[in-house]
């Protein structure tokens, strides 16, 4: 029987490799994929979720995969783009999986060097660094808090878009942060220091709480943090969650946030820019902590000194956005595009 189109989109030559691997005494369930290596090392983090089947946690570690060859490619960084997904469930013993999986990756032998994401704890990725180097952490290189550069980035790409729009400073704005992580908090804390008032929400209710007492930031329930009256808006938790339901409800003149594949089909970024709300693209904002933390990977490689190559890109971007109608993630994509096919047709070149 022939397999239909959509199973076996993977194998469309558009991925160099994408490995299943499946460990029984650990419980390991996971799926690693290299999108391109044409500039250098693909450069992923590891997310672990409880995905509803195996299809789809293969249709998001080629979605972040793909997106991840575009981020490090935009940010301009000699490197390509990978991911890894671990599926959780009761059976995993994160531990000995976490450590499987670094042995994985130390035999790639540098083509893959990775990250936490999503659902990957400090605890868990220091289970891979005690298996191999290629990852960022302390003990191989990456001292600096990669988190809180993720925010900074965000923060400052934020900053710009507000600027674009004539809204120079921070002092009196509101930003609604949706996701209290690591990236959440931190971006909550830069935007108090510079003057904002912060409006949150946290599925985790105890998670949530928590944030709240350590900082002066407003609370409402998790759904309701759509409609909350605000000048940014920022996804920081899950993806997809602009979609033909939420967007309507937005009441922010910018969106703006860490979290991946922010929006849930491309058409979604036109019915914002329809609506006037200026969409930063993640791919471009959320760059801050792989340009810190990619050193190690790229040797010979002087990475930037500070992020503010994220607020220029942008700038460009929006600058564009308006002059010709075009919205800002269509105008990602058609870069981000254009760079793979050039970086693959050099890649070509070299090896003829």
């Amino acid at each position: 029987m022939a397999a239909s189109a959509d199973r076996i989109e993977h194998l469309s030559g558009e991925f160099e490799e994408i490995t299943y691997l499946a460990d029984p005494r650990s419980g390991l369930r996971a799926i690693l994929a290299v999108h391109d290596t044409s500039l250098g090392p693909a450069l992923g983090g590891i997310r672990c979720c409880a995905y509803e089947d195996e299809a789809a946690a293969l249709a998001d570690v080629l979605d972040l995969a793909r997106d991840m060859t575009a981020k490090v490619m935009l940010a301009e960084l000699p490197a390509g783009g990978g991911k890894c997904v671990v599926l959780d469930h009761p059976g995993l013993d994160r531990k000995e999986a976490y450590s499987r999986l670094g042995d994985h990756i130390d035999a790639m032998r540098g083509r893959f060097f990775t990250a936490a994401d999503l659902g990957t704890t400090v605890r868990d990725l220091k289970q891979v660094s005690r298996r191999t180097r290629f990852v960022a952490t302390p003990e191989h290189g990456v001292s600096e808090d990669l988190a809180g550069r993720a925010a900074e980035g965000v923060f400052l790409a934020a900053g710009t878009a507000l600027d674009v729009l004539g809204q120079a400073e921070w002092n009196g704005c509101r930003i609604a942060i949706q996701g209290l992580g690591a990236i959440g908090l931190k971006l909550a804390m830069l935007a108090l220091r510079a003057g904002a008032r912060v409006i949150a929400s946290d599925v985790n209710a105890e998670h949530a709480g928590r944030a709240a007492d350590n900082v002066p930031i407003t609370l409402v329930e998790p759904d309701c943090i759509f409609d909350a009256d605000c000048d940014v808006f920022a996804p920081c938790a899950h993806g997809g969650v602009l979609d033909e339901q939420t967007i309507p409800r937005l009441r922010a003149r910018v969106v703006c946030g860490a979290a991946n594949r922010q929006l849930a089909r491309p058409e979604c970024g036109d019915l914002l820019a329809r609506r006037g709300i200026v969409y930063a693209p993640d791919v471009l904002v959320n760059a801050g902590a792989v340009i810190v933390g990619c050193g190690p990977a790229l040797a010979g490689f002087d990475r930037p000194r500070d992020l503010s190559g994220i607020g220029h890109r942008l700038r460009a971007v929006l600058v564009e956005s308006m002059s010709t109608g075009v919205a800002p993630h269509r105008i990602v994509q058609a870069r981000a595009q254009q760079l793979l096919a050039d970086a693959r047709s050099r890649g070509v070149s070299a090896s003829a």
